[in-house]
C-alpha cells in the first residue's frame, strides 16, 4: 500500500474455499475520518457485470430467456447491427462482449443525459437517431469479434426488467442479494450500510479529491426518474459497473461459484449454469478481438477467464482463474477464483497518488501485480 501510495485498500486470500487472510488499510473517507474495514462498502466497477450475468442466467434457468434467441424478442424493439442486418444479436453475445456493439461517442452522451431526460435505451440504438454515431457498431458481425463494452449491459438489465416485471435493482435485491445475505445493492439509496460507503478519490494538485460516493455521511437520494417505466432503460442502475458491496459480499460470491451455485443454504444458480458461465465463449486467436494489450485473452458469460500466459494474464503462476476486474473514478478492483482448488483473491483500492501503470511481468496494473505476488507468498505458506 505504501509503495503504491494508495489512500485505502482491502485484500482477501481464499484457500480451499475459505478466507485465510483478510487485510484492510487506510481511509475509506478522509472527510469523515472513516477507516477501511471489512464493513466498508465499495463501488466495485466492472465486477458488477458478473452479478448482472447472474440475474440473466437465473432467467435462463427458469426458461424465460433463451440466450441464443434474438434479444429483440424480449426488448420489444429491434436491436440490429446496421452493417450485418441478417445477423441476430442474442444475449450470449452481449454477455461475452461479442455482439459487435462498442462504447462509442453516442453512448457516452446518452449516459450523461439519461437521468435528467429519462431516456429509453432504445434511443441509443435508433438508426439515424440523436445518439447514433459511426463508432457504436464495429465492422465485424455479431459473434465474430471481442470488443469490451459497457453500454450493452444496459440492454441486458432492460431485458431482466422486461421479463421479471421488476426494476433491475429490485430484481437483484430480491433474487440475488437477499438470498446470498449480501450488503450489496445497485441503488446507493437502498444501501443498508451507506454510512460505511467508501469515497473514490483522485490525487491532483497535491490533494485528494473525492470523485464518487462522497455523501458526507448522509443517505444518498434516489436518482431514478419518478416517471421511469420498468423495462425502458436498465442502464440507469449501472449494471455494467455501479454495484456497491463489501469484500465479505465478494467472498460469498466466490464461495457460491466454488460450491456450484449454493450459498447460505440457497441455490442461487444450478451447477450446470455456473459451468456454462465459466466456459469458453471467446478465446483470442490472434485476430478475433481487442485484447487490451493481452489482458483479455478469454471470456465466458459475464466472466473474465485468465489463461496464465507469461507476460500477460498471470495471477498465481500455474493457475488459470476466472472472475472480473474493475476500474473507475480512482478505484481498482479484482475478484478472481479457481473452482477446482477453491482458491480466490479479492483486491480493492479507492485511490492512488500514482497513475496506474501496467505491471512489469503481467498486463495487470503494477499495484495488482504487487498484491498478487504478496498473496501468492502467503498462499504457499498454508
Amino acid at each position: 500500500m505504501r509503495n503504491n501510495e494508495l489512500i485505502g485498500m482491502s485484500v482477501v486470500l481464499i484457500k480451499n474455499g475459505n478466507p485465510v487472510f483478510e487485510g484492510n488499510y487506510g481511509e475509506a473517507n478522509r472527510e469523515l475520518n472513516l477507516p477501511v474495514t471489512d464493513k466498508t462498502v465499495f463501488r466495485i466497477a466492472s465486477i458488477s457485470k458478473t452479478f448482472t450475468a447472474i440475474a440473466v442466467m437465473q432467467l435462463l434457468e427458469q426458461r424465460k430467456l433463451d440466450i441464443d434467441a434474438d434479444i429483440s424478442e424480449y426488448l420489444g424493439w429491434k436491436l440490429q447491427h446496421p452493417k450485418h442486418p441478417d445477423k441476430i444479436i442474442p444475449a450470449r453475445h452481449l454477455l461475452s462482449h461479442t455482439s459487435g456493439i462498442r462504447d462509442g461517442e453516442g453512448s457516452s452522451d446518452f449516459s450523461q443525459k439519461m437521468f435528467t431526460e429519462n431516456l429509453q435505451i432504445s434511443e441509443l440504438f435508433q438508426p439515424m437517431g440523436k445518439y447514433d454515431t459511426d463508432d457504436i457498431f464495429s465492422s465485424e458481425a455479431p459473434g465474430a469479434y471481442f470488443s469490451y463494452t459497457n453500454c450493452t449491459w444496459g440492454i441486458l438489465a432492460t431485458v431482466v426488467e422486461k421479463i421479471s416485471g421488476k426494476r433491475f435493482d429490485e430484481y437483484c435485491r430480491e433474487h440475488i442479494f437477499k438470498p446470498m445475505e449480501l450488503e450489496a445493492d445497485f441503488n446507493p439509496a437502498e444501501l443498508r450500510s451507506f454510512d460505511q460507503l467508501a469515497a473514490l478519490y483522485r490525487y491532483e494538485n497535491n490533494q485528494w479529491t473525492a470523485q464518487v460516493d462522497d455523501y458526507n455521511g448522509q443517505k444518498p437520494s434516489e436518482r431514478t426518474p419518478k416517471a421511469y417505466a420498468i423495462g425502458s432503460n436498465g442502464l440507469l442502475f449501472g449494471p455494467q459497473g455501479s454495484l456497491r458491496c463489501t469484500t465479505g459480499d465478494l467472498i460469498k460470491t466466490i464461495q457460491m461459484f466454488i460450491h456450484g451455485g449454493m450459498v447460505n443454504g440457497n441455490q442461487i444458480l444450478k451447477k450446470e449454469t455456473i459451468d456454462l458461465m465459466l466456459s469458453d465463449q471467446w478465446t483470442y486467436n490472434g485476430s478475433n478481438g481487442d485484447t487490451w494489450e493481452n489482458f483479455f485473452l478469454s471470456y465466458g458469460l459475464g466472466i473474465h477467464r485468465t489463461l496464465d500466459q507469461s507476460k500477460a494474464d498471470v495471477i498465481f503462476p500455474g493457475l488459470k482463474m476466472t472472475g472480473h476486474p474493475g476500474i473507475a473514478y480512482g478505484l481498482l478492483s479484482d475478484m478472481y477464483f479457481d473452482t477446482n482448488t477453491g482458491t480466490g483473491v479479492i483486491f480493492i483500492t479507492n485511490g492512488s497518488k500514482k497513475n496506474f501503470q501496467y505491471g512489469k511481468n503481467t498486463t495487470f496494473y503494477q499495484v495488482e501485480e504487487d498484491v498478487f505476488e504478496a498473496l501468492y507468498k502467503v498462499f504457499t505458506l498454508f
